[in-house]
């Protein structure tokens, strides 16, 4: 499946993020079946809240206006449809709107359930390696844009802000859906392990999509600090930039798993300015896939050492214990950011990016 989170450049969505073109092969077919499952994972939009931790900075002199302390009641997404893909590619969901704004499904539902509208489908004999969503209806816009209505609130300097249809956040409630246009219209994953389809297959298989929503939101006020938080593409309007409260949303990462046992995820905070979530198997313990979001707090400078956007491209184990995470290249082909020396709990490490080393600190959460 394909969902997208921040870009780092304009060129990009998201570190995983394919250009999907159009659809290929046939939409069923054979006698086994698959049906697909779009699955939230336990926890909210908001966790608690970092301690400053920025070296040699007199925090209390600062009045950095920003927070990812947003707590989102609704995060709406066109899924337009669901294709399987390996040997060919089957539709495994298919919205019946003929406009993105029709096809809007709640991420913020009950977790662990299926999110989707969705039944079994014949699938042909073959081994399916990838799961595509696409967000955009067919003939996809240029510019690629798929846009998505959030409603929340956030504290900043004592006050609450609310999301405001007007395309901007204001300090009059209740909180309504503003619009974040993605420019991006599919996203693809990988499914763990991939799928294999036999002529011997007569019960139905189902693949969940799993993701969680912690930490998606970050919602800042208009000062020249907090303009590195603006990205183009994953927030609120700002024109012109540093006149104008905005919010910043990134589509949560999506790990397809082939059955219905719910995988274990771990979050880490990084330096204090990212989120980074990885998913395990939750009986072999094998790495799954993960994610790597922004994260700001109220009065501290945001310094991650790395672009924590995106996903995670691969996590194996070194001869010591410890891991090799890789973050996934970007769209624009820019080599992501590399953990050498990765540890399932809290520890102190150097990460890579751009050519330069960097120490992090890494934060076991609850």
């Amino acid at each position: 499946m394909r969902l997208s989170v921040w870009l780092h450049r304009l060129s990009a969505l998201l570190g995983a993020a394919l250009a999907i073109v159009g659809c290929t092969g046939p939409s069923g077919g054979g006698s086994a079946r698959v049906r697909a499952e779009l699955v939230r994972l336990p926890g909210g939009s908001t966790s608690a809240a970092a301690s400053p931790t920025a070296a040699g900075i007199d925090l209390s002199s600062l009045t950095i206006p920003w927070t990812s302390q947003v707590s989102l009641s609704s995060v709406r997404v066109p899924v337009v449809n669901v294709e399987l893909r390996g040997v060919g590619g089957t539709f495994l969901y298919q919205c019946p709107a003929s406009s993105g704004a029709g096809c809007l499904v709640e991420l913020n539902g009950p977790a662990l359930q299926n999110l989707l509208g969705t039944a079994p489908v014949a699938m042909p004999v073959g081994t399916y390696d990838f799961i595509d969503v696409h967000y955009c209806p067919e003939p996809f816009p240029s510019p690629a844009v798929s846009r998505a209505l959030v409603t929340g609130t956030a504290i900043i300097g004592g006050t609450t802000y609310y999301t405001r249809t007007a395309g901007t956040l204001g300090t009059t409630g209740p909180a309504e859906p503003v619009s974040i246009d993605y420019r991006a219209c599919g996203t693809s994953y990988p499914i763990s392990p991939p799928l294999v389809i036999t002529d011997s297959m007569t019960a139905t298989t189902v693949v969940r999509l799993y993701f969680d929503i912690l930490d998606i939101a970050a919602a800042a006020l208009p000062i020249a600090q907090t303009n590195p938080m603006w990205v183009p593409g994953a927030c609120t309007a700002v024109s012109p930039l540093g006149s104008t409260p905005f919010l910043c949303v990134a589509y949560p990462d999506v790990i397809a798993v082939v059955g219905t046992t719910p995988p274990n995820i771990e979050h880490y905070r990084v330096n204090n300015a990212a989120t980074v979530g990885l998913v395990f198997d939750a009986g072999s313990d094998a790495f799954l896939g993960g994610y790597l979001r922004r994260y700001a707090v109220e009065d501290q400078l945001w310094n991650p050492g790395f672009a924590p956007d995106g996903s995670i491209g691969s996590m194996t184990r070194n001869a010591d214990g410890t891991y090799r995470l890789q973050q996934h290249t970007s769209t624009s082909g820019e080599p992501g950011a590399l953990f050498p020396a990765w540890h399932r709990a809290t520890h102190t490490g150097t990460v890579t990016a751009g050519g330069t080393s960097t120490p992090y600190s890494a934060v076991r959460l609850p």
